[in-house]
């Protein structure tokens, strides 16, 4: 791995989620950098699982765009 690249997997779930929310909207990028993140837990915890599911509700809800 180059010096430049990030590690998506070792960024924070919390981070990645605020700026989701924060910026509502959610590009393939942000869902495959959330995904891997996800993926990359044993287990989540309940903060992780609560924001997991506030994305989820406002993606319903249409309060997230999809670009």
């Amino acid at each position: 791995m180059q010096s430049s690249q990030i590690d998506f997997q070792k960024l924070p779930i919390q981070q990645i989620a605020a700026r989701i929310i924060d910026s509502r909207q959610i590009t393939r990028v942000d869902q495959n950098i959330l995904m891997s993140a996800l993926f990359s837990k044993d287990s989540l915890s309940q903060e992780e699982q609560n924001l997991v599911q506030q994305i989820y509700k406002d993606l319903k809800l249409g309060l997230i765009r999809v670009i």
